[in-house]
């Protein structure tokens, strides 16, 4: 049962990340289609900067869900099924809850039409809610991994083995593991969203340091971790990003 119910949770975090992914679809493709100031909505500055800065989260999330079921697919590896156990509940926490701001702001790029039913995203912004709920809701995955990193010895270990492959790359990523690991090493259930939003964003940051672009990953780090909200995104990360989501084309 409770193997069943940790991959449910998969399947819950997996499902938000595929709904907001269609959601950016749709924004996207309206932002390359409509026309305002006479140019593509995908050509203003201000959208850019939106339209990048969702798809940087979404690269983020991406990165991570891979991880995530690297570690599920590896049964026979006790190291793999903690770094699962820890960090499933997590994901389901912070990319359920995640997808409804998200799906909302893909409807402002749309405007009015986005929230008319032609358009697809009321029917996504629905349906976002029912994966933070279902198998388990919020407070139920934070209690979750403080119950992993309190009963089980090797979770720090394990967390400082990934901080190691990555150290020193990023200064808000170096400091946001210093806050993590105080956090952990004095745990509090009252603090229980907190620590599991931060352990979420640390696993997040390490896999975009470990395999994004230099200036990709580190732009997630200041959009991210900075505690002053990040700078814009420069022209050459949007670039790149618009590229990805789109598969190289228009």
């Amino acid at each position: 049962i409770l193997k069943m119910g940790g991959m449910t949770r998969v399947d819950c975090a997996l499902g938000s990340h595929s709904l907001m992914r269609r959601a950016y679809s749709v924004a996207l493709y309206h932002a390359f289609q409509r026309q305002a100031f006479g140019r593509n909505l995908v050509d203003l500055p201000l959208m850019r900067q939106v339209l990048g800065r969702m798809a940087l989260q979404l690269e983020g999330q991406t990165a991570f869900m891979f991880r995530l079921a690297s570690a599920w697919g590896q049964p026979q590896s006790s190291q793999q099924m903690l770094w699962a156990r820890l960090f499933t509940p997590a994901a389901k926490f912070a990319v359920c809850k995640a997808g409804i701001p998200f799906v909302a702001e893909a409807m402002e790029v749309l405007g009015g039409i986005g929230y008319c039913e032609d358009s697809e995203l009321p029917r996504l912004f629905r349906e976002m809610p029912v994966n933070s709920i279902w198998e388990g809701s919020g407070n139920i995955m934070c209690l979750d991994v403080l119950r992993v990193v309190a009963k089980q010895p090797d979770a720090l270990a394990l967390l400082l083995d990934e901080y190691a492959e990555v150290k020193g790359q990023d200064r808000h990523f170096d400091r946001h593991w210093r806050q993590l690991q105080q956090r952990l090493r004095r745990l509090s259930e009252a603090q229980g969203r907190e620590i599991t939003g931060q352990l979420y964003l640390f696993g997040v940051g390490a896999q975009m340091l470990r395999y994004a672009s230099p200036p990709v990953s580190q732009a997630w780090c200041r959009m991210m971790l900075d505690p002053r909200g990040g700078a814009m995104l420069s022209e050459q990360v949007i670039n790149e990003l618009l590229i990805r989501a789109t598969g190289g084309g228009r």
